[in-house]
């Protein structure tokens, strides 16, 4: 026993000759105090995980996947029976919401199927709200609004209220994915007059049109994922940025009728965000450091306060 005395680096001082000061206690209790909070604040990031970023160029062949798009879109001047929805996409392939115009294969005409089509239904003041998913290839392509029957002519107008356009999967809002645009069009800030005659803030686009006049989106898509090992989940909303311009459109001199355009040109890179858990093995090494420098510190302030104490009486 006395050789293991002999190699001992923790040295026990003798009771005797310890004396406890308030200066002492004081920065004791403000270690204890500042190592708990630091814990717990730190056990719910060691649960929830932290999210990593990385951007990596997409090598999938596009046109091959199909989209879903999410569209909350009212049609402020046409009854439904006088405005349909129409995609398009650069191979030429064009669907309506009735009909399919090309033939498909056995394949093609399954996925159609469980797909949630768009429904649209006539609102009280006269337009047509659109709501709920199509489905457009990833490739470059557009889905527009035009008017039919007798509303087919350079003397409509097309005026729009956006309040969603989503692509890709749906995901709940994630704070820790920084400035995403997974709904820009949703989320514009707009003022307009309330019922009181006082300004009030709204979410969504809203655009007034003149006879004849078309509206063009530039609507550009980076593909987003979302990961998280320990569940096993994947998510692939895609975030956007949109510019618009609005024309009368013409054709060998004669003015067109109006339309709504979202024209879709798609990043070939992809932004990845992981949510990661570290051990737990590396969750206490970390308090552990904290706690030995919390105190060390302290030691220090400790040490020269009795320094200074000393100094005083001698």
């Amino acid at each position: 026993m006395d050789a293991i005395k002999k190699v001992d680096i923790f040295h026990s001082p003798s009771y005797d000759v310890a004396e406890p000061t308030n200066v002492g206690g004081g920065l004791s209790l403000t270690a204890i105090i500042f190592c708990a909070i630091c814990f717990f604040s730190e056990i719910g990031s060691f649960r929830n995980g932290r999210v990593k970023e990385m951007v990596y160029l997409e090598n999938a062949v596009g046109g091959k996947e199909m989209i879903p798009v999410y569209l909350d879109i009212t049609v402020l001047d046409l009854k439904c029976e006088h405005v349909t929805l129409d995609i398009q996409d650069g191979s030429r392939y064009e669907i309506d919401e009735h009909r399919v115009k090309q033939p498909k294969s056995e394949e093609e005409e399954d996925d159609v199927e469980e797909r949630k089509e768009v429904e649209k239904t006539d609102t009280d003041e006269g337009g047509c709200h659109f709501q709920g998913y199509i489905h457009v290839r990833h490739m470059k392509g557009n889905f527009h609004f035009t008017p039919r029957g007798e509303h087919h002519h350079p003397n409509t107008t097309i005026s729009h209220k956006i309040d969603a356009i989503k692509f890709g999967d749906h995901i709940v809002y994630d704070e820790e994915i920084p400035n995403n645009s997974f709904n820009l069009f949703g989320t514009e800030a707009r003022e307009h007059e309330g019922e009181d005659g006082e300004p009030v803030e709204t979410r969504g686009v809203m655009k007034e049109s003149y006879e004849g006049e078309t509206h063009d989106y530039l609507v550009k898509l980076v593909r987003t994922e979302i990961a998280d090992f320990d569940t096993g989940t994947y998510a692939y909303p895609y975030q956007y940025t949109y510019t618009h311009r609005h024309f009368v459109g013409h054709h060998k001199g004669k003015p067109l009728p109006p339309r709504i355009f979202f024209r879709l040109d798609f990043s070939p890179l992809t932004m990845k965000f992981t949510r990661v858990h570290d051990s737990f093995l590396v969750f206490i090494s970390r308090h552990l450091a904290l706690i030995g420098g919390a105190f060390a510190v302290l030691k220090l302030f400790h040490t020269g306060a009795h320094v200074a104490r000393e100094a005083k009486f001698q």
